[in-house]
């Protein structure tokens, strides 16, 4: 009965197109509702009072974490985050979260001391990519969102008229709206299609050092590989900044049984991230080690949309004493 009165509140709030496609992705039927629900949906709640918006964050936040959220006076770290979005959702965020802006920042500040991802091309519609001027092996994404790419490792294998049809449907996405998470920053970025260079490690998995950085200091490392594309399924293990492992672990994600090398530039890496986190109360500065060279990977403010459930719980309120708003 409970499910139930669940589906009839969500249809009457979504609509039953939305909740009859949505059940289809759930059980694997299809990839994903298709993409004038999820349009509709993204209307609904950026109309949504402010008042509102906090009701329904709300609600998720409890679903997810299973206590309530306070939003105007936040303690932990996944609530402390949830404030920062509604309070602290600034156009500097947004440039430093887009994808095609973000390295051309980074680049100009850091221009000798780090490596880029090369760019091969960047289109306001999937049509005007020339796929034939293309590598054989590359990736596909849009700037404006998360999970929002297409990783090509043999061109000839390509069904074009899938993928751009894929590309243009996700730069109709708002992502600050379209799964009510209110990540508000990103409705300022100015959705594009970037092509960028395939690169693997030696052993075909590319892994990320994600240092979590708090007041302007980088206190963890998240280590993380072994992905699903297009997923946030992962394999991790988190660090401190001294590289010894912790026992903390993020909602599902897979730890690695085995201890990782402790990277030989870590303290440039260090170095790094506190130079581009020190204006941020928090920011999650992500870098690719590949050949004994650092590589900028991305900056993100409100990782997992801030949902993140610690084990051991008490780590989220360690976390969120970290952060100070004041």
């Amino acid at each position: 009965m409970i499910v139930i009165l669940k589906i009839l509140r969500t249809a009457k709030k979504l609509g039953l197109g939305y909740v009859f496609f949505y059940s289809l992705e759930k059980k694997g039927f299809i990839k994903s509702v298709p993409i004038k629900y999820q349009i509709k949906k993204q209307k609904i709640y950026k109309n949504l009072s402010l008042e509102n918006q906090k009701r329904e964050l709300s609600s998720f936040y409890k679903n997810a974490i299973g206590t309530n959220l306070n939003v105007d006076s936040p303690k932990t770290f996944t609530e402390k985050i949830q404030w920062l979005k509604f309070y602290d959702s600034t156009k500097i965020k947004a440039d430093l979260s887009d994808k095609y802006l973000a390295p051309k920042l980074i680049q100009e500040k850091f221009d000798n001391r780090i490596k880029l991802i090369p760019l091969l091309g960047v289109w306001d519609r999937a049509e005007d990519i020339d796929f034939d001027k293309l590598p054989q092996k590359f990736v596909l994404k849009c700037n404006h969102g998360s999970a929002m790419n297409i990783i090509v490792k043999d061109k000839t294998k390509l069904n074009i008229k899938k993928v751009c049809k894929q590309l243009n449907d996700w730069l109709k996405i708002d992502y600050a709206y379209v799964n009510g998470m209110y990540e508000n920053h990103y409705t300022y970025i100015e959705p594009k299609i970037i092509a960028e260079q395939f690169i693997e490690e030696m052993d075909g998995n590319l892994h990320d050092y994600k240092f979590h950085c708090f007041m302007g200091e980088p206190k963890y490392i998240e280590f993380v590989g072994d992905r699903i594309s297009n997923t946030h399924t992962i394999h991790s293990s988190i660090y401190a900044s001294d590289w010894k492992k912790t026992n903390i672990i993020f909602n599902d994600d897979m730890p690695y049984e085995r201890e990782f090398p402790r990277p030989e530039k870590l303290e440039e890496m260090l170095v790094l991230a506190r130079e581009m986190a020190k204006d941020f109360v928090y920011v999650r500065v992500d870098f690719y080690y590949i050949n004994n060279e650092i590589y900028f990977g991305e900056m993100t403010f409100t990782p997992d949309s801030g949902i993140i459930r610690f084990d051991p719980p008490e780590t989220d309120a360690e976390w969120g004493a970290m952060i100070n708003l004041s």
